[in-house]
């Protein structure tokens, strides 16, 4: 079982004095495969090992307070990387540059990377390994399966994953290895995050603010009893509640593992264990087949390990083999195709990107959906499938839509700026994943949803009094 990517074909620097490992995307200590892969690297060669972190002070269309969970999450890996005799080191600035200077400064025999299959890092990586004169590594330390292990192509969907899925999971699905505390001290003082506060606080307080306080207490630790209370709580009923959003059957591990404070693979081996104490299987290792849902635990465990393995795993394999993942040029030929035929029919309504965000629509089911979004930083999923679409209905055009839906979604959203985000407008919007459907205007042969459906579907009087 391997995770590790060789970026480069430098196998060992002889000259080499550490090994570093750059936290990105995986921000915790416990369950990292990067972190313990670089860890055993240095072990072998008998070399000090250090994990380096870069804040970027252009956060994109992420909000101040997304940041600053970010940031107290650091401080918490930061503590926990001490007693390990492992240091932690903040960089701050353009990342090319300031890693640039840290590998000439620190000459490290081999670097770490994980996995962030957004365009942006992959040009970065790609742009280090090519002048590196050190081995680089990148470990896919996100998903349970690694992306370019699953599939070395782009997906169709879910039906064509997730039979690789479940040939592979088997050996994957293994409790990682321990870290040590590390025997070979760093070298020098580094620079502790508290010792850097004015600077972090300079660039936060220029970051835009939502004005949301995020419910969940950040950190590794916390994101474990938030695992354990979903678990023994709202698993047993998820699979007949997860489509409800008025029931409160949602996981709220978004969060967590958005910023990888919680690995999906530690989320699946607790599940694992419960299901065995239940005297239960794990579905996805049993069969290539879609779970149904609906009543009883056998149900649930494996409707969330849909969600929780093939979907977002699929999210992933789209994001990392499809650069334009957040464009109509990432779409199928026949939804580039049939949204281009609809490009001029008449919209009904069209609303203005502040209509959108202050939810000043005709709709209350939809404004009902902005508001939970603006409120909590989270929006049910059923909801925000038809979010995403009435923004194409609401808007001038597809590139339009896509570009609203992004940023409300990056902005307000706990979980924004995630393949997972991404995906999803790029399904409700753009087809992908999805098939052709009946041909209506504006949508073409997109799949259309409506205000009767979610009628029908669910107590929408209520949801929509929750959030009026």
């Amino acid at each position: 079982m391997d995770r590790t990517k060789h970026l480069n074909s430098i196998n060992l620097n002889e000259t080499g004095k550490c090994v570093l490992y750059v936290m990105s995307r995986d921000q915790r200590v416990a369950d990292n495969h990067a972190l313990i892969s670089a860890q055993q690297r240095a072990l072998k060669l008998n070399l000090p090992l250090a994990v380096v972190f870069c804040l970027q002070k252009n956060t994109g269309y992420r909000a101040r307070e997304h940041y600053t969970f970010m940031l107290d999450g650091l401080r918490q890996v930061e503590d926990k990387l001490n007693k390990l005799n492992i240091p932690f080191i903040m960089l701050i600035g353009n990342a090319f540059e300031r890693l640039s200077g840290i590998f000439h400064h620190t000459n490290p025999e081999s670097v770490f990377f994980d996995l962030n299959p957004l365009i942006g890092y992959q040009k970065l990586l790609q742009k280090l390994s090519s002048l590196a004169k050190f081995p680089i590594y990148v470990v896919d330390n996100h998903n349970i399966v690694p992306v370019w292990v699953a599939s070395d192509n782009k997906q169709v969907g879910a039906y064509t994953l997730r039979p690789r899925i479940h040939r592979l999971i088997g050996e994957y699905l293994v409790e990682p290895s321990s870290l040590k505390k590390h025997p070979i001290k760093w070298p020098g003082k580094v620079m502790k995050m508290s010792e850097l506060d004015n600077t972090i606080q300079s660039i936060v307080t220029k970051i835009k603010s939502n004005e949301v306080k995020i419910q969940e207490p950040t950190g590794e630790n916390e994101a474990l009893k938030k695992l354990n209370k979903f678990i023994k709580e709202t698993m047993p009923n998820y699979g007949l509640n997860k489509n409800n959003p008025t029931f409160n059957s949602q996981s709220g591990l978004s969060i967590y593992l958005h910023f990888g404070q919680l690995s999906s693979l530690r989320v699946a081996l607790e599940i694992q264990k419960y299901a065995f104490k239940n005297k239960l299987e794990l579905g996805i290792l049993n069969s290539p087949k879609m779970p149904l849902g609906g009543d009883g635990l056998q149900s649930s465990i494996d409707a969330f390990l849909e969600e929780l393995i093939v979907r977002k795993e699929l999210a992933d394999n789209f994001c990392y083999y499809e650069q334009n993942y957040c464009s109509t040029k990432g779409a199928s030929v026949w939804a580039q195709q049939t949204l281009n035929d609809h490009a001029k029919d008449e919209r009904e309504y069209i609303y203005s990107f502040e209509e959108l965000r202050i939810a000043k629509t005709h709709d209350n089911a939809w404004n009902s959906a902005q508001r939970q979004l603006t409120n909590t930083g989270k929006m049910h999923g059923y909801m925000r499938m038809y979010w995403a679409k009435k923004i194409l209905e609401w808007t001038e055009n597809v590139d339009t839509a896509l570009e609203y839906a992004i940023r409300l979604n990056d902005f307000y959203s706990n979980d924004g700026g995630d393949p997972n985000g991404y995906a999803g407008i790029m399904w409700a919007i753009c087809g992908i994943h999805d098939r052709p459907w009946f041909d209506r205007p504006v949508y073409g042969k997109i799949r259309y949803m409506n205000y009767a459906g979610l009628n029908r579907k669910f107590d929408l009087s209520s949801y929509i009094n929750t959030w009026q």
